[in-house]
């Protein structure tokens, strides 16, 4: 049993901190998921509730797989092939435009036999190391870097943007805060930040008029509902109150919760809340853990995040803060992002818990993102130690 255990730890590089929070979201969402999933189960399975629970161990494995088998990959290779990931990446959002499977309205998913993922998990990560790289290669003139990472960001998000305001945001966002970080002119990246924000303003003001005039924005109606079923602006009282239903039982699962929760599988909105095992399974992880449970999950990605930022402080090399930087902020932004959206504090965005959330295909490739930040931590550790054996 020693040796098994030795064997699996082997398997594993990197900072032992940072690991060790991912597994336990790994198992918290094997337990999350299985509850999650009863009334899914009932509707489309006959009551098999170990169907969706099997399917989604599957892939966390695979996510787990992916996370060890990139850690071990060297950091180096990351930068030498960022333009060919950048490039592979656009092509599949655009493939997925124009031929992509529809899913809960929107056409932004590949299928290849019977998988399917969506472009825009794989363009977020590639981005974010093509940012890296570029940010890296210009370290003493980090401005030289702007508009190589800009123009790239900005086919990605325009891709990204037609099909999921979110991810649009989410990555923009992160861009703009890895720049930050890279010490480019906050004057540059406000006047841009500035833009963005009333361009995407008039988008969603002018909604009936853009998805007309334009029919490839025709989501932007869909923004522009969900903004005013969350302020309350809607026209009428009876339309709001109907479409807000997902938020109220969202709310209502996490104030029965309290502070030690109504127990694992024990959740009663989780029949009621539409992906309740996905966009909403934070506040059922609130309803059947507590608040306590959630500080838990909350203290996870902070200590992804803490640790992060640790090994970029430490790290010896630009590409290398870069990376894990920018990936650090991606998967914590991330989950902010869910986080907030299940107690109530944004509207509804579609955004995934990371490696919690039931995802398919997605665990792999968040597997990918915390495997090269476990890497970069790995040759961190390894360049620090040959440093202090060399002095």
């Amino acid at each position: 049993m020693t040796q098994i255990f030795n064997c699996i730890r082997s398997y594993f590089k990197g900072d032992r901190w940072l690991l060790s929070a991912v597994i336990f979201l790994v198992i918290l969402s094997v337990l999350a998921v299985y509850s999650s999933t009863s009334a899914l189960a009932y509707q489309k399975m006959h009551g098999d509730t170990a169907y969706y629970l099997g399917r989604h161990c599957v892939m966390l494995l695979a996510g787990v797989f992916t996370l060890g088998t990139f850690s071990h990959i060297r950091p180096k290779y990351f930068s030498g092939t960022a333009e060919l990931m950048l490039v592979a990446s656009i092509l599949l959002l655009v493939a997925a435009l124009v031929s992509g499977s529809s899913i809960n309205g929107s056409s932004r998913w590949v299928r290849v036999g019977s998988l399917t993922f969506q472009p825009s998990e794989i363009a977020k990560i590639s981005l974010m190391i093509y940012a890296a790289k570029q940010l890296a290669k210009h370290d003493g003139e980090p401005n030289k870097a702007f508009w190589p990472i800009v123009v790239a960001t900005g086919i990605v998000c325009g891709l990204i943007l037609l099909e999921n305001l979110s991810t649009f945001i989410l990555v923009a966002t992160s861009v703009g805060v890895l720049m930050i970080v890279g010490r480019v002119s906050l004057m540059k990246l406000g006047l841009l930040g500035a833009s963005l924000g009333v361009f995407i303003g008039l988008i969603i003001y002018f909604a009936p008029l853009v998805s007309e005039v334009f029919p490839p924005a025709k989501r932007a109606l869909t923004w522009r509902a969900r903004i005013e079923r969350f302020s309350g602006d809607d026209a009428s009282h009876s339309n709001r109150r109907k479409d807000k239903t997902q938020e109220e039982q969202a709310l209502t699962a996490v104030s029965t919760g309290g502070l030690a929760g109504r127990g694992p599988g024990n959740s009663y909105m989780k029949n009621f809340l539409p992906m309740a095992y996905s966009d909403f399974i934070f506040s059922t992880i609130l309803e059947e853990y507590g608040m306590w449970g959630g500080i838990l999950v909350v203290m996870a990605y902070f200590v992804i995040f803490a640790r992060a930022r640790d090994v970029a402080i430490h790290s010896k090399k630009p590409f290398h803060l870069y990376t894990i930087a920018g990936l650090g902020i991606l998967l914590t932004l991330q989950a902010m992002i869910n986080m907030m959206v299940g107690v109530g504090l944004l509207p509804v965005t579609g955004q995934t818990l990371p490696m919690v959330s039931m995802g398919g295909t997605s665990n792999l490739i968040t597997g990918m993102a915390y495997g090269i930040m476990l890497s970069v931590s790995n040759e961190t550790q390894r360049l620090t130690q040959e440093q202090a054996a060399g002095n």
